[in-house]
């Protein structure tokens, strides 16, 4: 057995995805494990499309095992989402999954591995606090400071999206799980958030545009999306929160300063037609959009700073033959089981970290043209032979 792991969420799952996970096998994986988004995603919204399609969908396009990455973790900042798939696919046991593959904009391995070294050692820089205390957002002034510190080269990495949550997965292996080995595999065609579709490869937040607006998108997907969630159709939902939350509340969100919440307190005065003005009003030149959306978020689900914690259990959504053989590979260190309502009974922060992502399939559910809710508990996982 060489297996390997993927963090991911699929949404929706596109050409570029089947495209990986291929990837992934010519490396010579034989068993492939995907750290999956539930029903919560790391941009700051429910997912577009529901966890358990998107399961089944990495699972007939190459995956053997998908495990459920539960909110609070997915839907928080690239450092968090990566330790918590890190964490999951580690809890396998030691031995069990020896490479993790992720895509990014360069396949320079040793050099996203420089990178992760760079974060570590700017994580208290006074170069960055400098940098950030001048106006730049967190992002940035890592950037910059790893430019003056590191060369441009090593810098490059903190560029591009993908890039960047690929070091933060080095930096997570190096904590959670040492025995893994990092790979990176390039990006095949159109790049992250491109308008612009290539060689049969669009980006999910383009095909999410056009899935929206009722197009066609078969070209770039290996089957249809069905019943996505529109986060326009929640906008009152999210609005009503923002304006409705006290400073107490604000406080008790992860990653919201008391500057922050003085902010949106102070925003929340004028009146506001959307979340999306609201939010852009709010935004700074050192707080970013996407910062914001998941702040918001965390504010709908009533995700609190106490609640960004070590994963408490792993859920299985999604596995064939190999993906048994695989969850017997190893000494499991955390409880991992198919049902939900075993595993939230295994610690109280489990039920909790259940609670959220329960609320989180409601939310993202009022969100669909069905509004057809998900039923954490009595969902069937997918189960394939092959």
């Amino acid at each position: 057995m060489k297996a390997c792991g993927i963090i991911a969420e699929f949404d929706p799952f596109h050409n570029g995805h089947k495209y990986l996970l291929s990837q992934a096998r010519a490396l010579g994986c034989t068993h492939i494990a995907v750290a999956m988004s539930g029903s919560a995603v790391q941009r700051g919204m429910p997912a577009f499309l529901d966890k358990y399609t998107r399961a089944a969908l990495a699972l007939d396009n190459g995956a053997d095992l998908v495990l459920e990455l539960p909110a609070p973790f997915s839907c928080s900042s690239a450092e968090i989402f990566a330790k918590a798939g890190v964490s999951a696919l580690a809890a396998l046991g030691e031995g069990a999954v020896t490479r993790l593959v992720f895509g990014s904009e360069t396949d320079d391995t040793d050099l996203i591995v420089s990178a992760s070294l760079a974060a570590d050692a700017l994580k208290d820089s006074e170069t960055v606090r400098r940098l950030q205390q001048s106006g730049e957002s967190y992002p940035s002034a890592v950037s910059k400071a790893c430019a003056e510190e590191f060369g441009s080269e090593v810098a490059s990495v903190f560029e591009s999206p993908n890039s960047t949550l690929a070091l933060e997965y080095c930096r997570a292996l190096g904590k959670i799980a040492p025995f893994t080995e990092p790979c990176a595999v390039k990006r095949a065609g159109a790049p992250h958030d491109s308008t612009v579709p290539s060689e049969g490869f669009a980006s999910a937040s383009m095909l999410r545009e056009l899935i929206a607006r009722g197009e066609d998108v078969s070209d770039y997907m290996p089957a249809p999306a069905e019943d996505p969630c529109i986060v326009e159709r929640l906008d009152s939902v999210f609005l009503y929160h923002l304006l409705a939350a006290d400073r107490q509340q604000l406080l008790s969100l992860p990653d919201v300063s008391e500057a922050l919440a003085d902010r949106i307190l102070k925003t929340a005065e004028a009146p506001f037609d959307s979340t999306a003005a609201f939010l852009a009003a709010c935004k700074s030149k050192n707080i970013t959009l996407a910062r914001l959306r998941r702040m918001a978020l965390h504010l709908v689900l009533g995700v609190r700073k106490e609640d960004i914690a070590p994963l408490p259990y792993v859920r299985v959504l999604a596995l064939n033959t190999r993906g048994r053989e695989l969850l017997s590979a190893g000494e499991h260190t955390l409880p991992i089981d198919t049902s939900l309502a075993r595993l939230e009974k295994t610690s109280p922060f489990a039920q909790r970290v259940s609670l959220i992502e329960r609320r989180a399939s409601a939310l993202r559910a009022l969100g669909t043209a069905s509004k057809k809710t998900e039923n954490d508990y009595k969902a069937k996982i997918r189960l394939k032979k092959d």
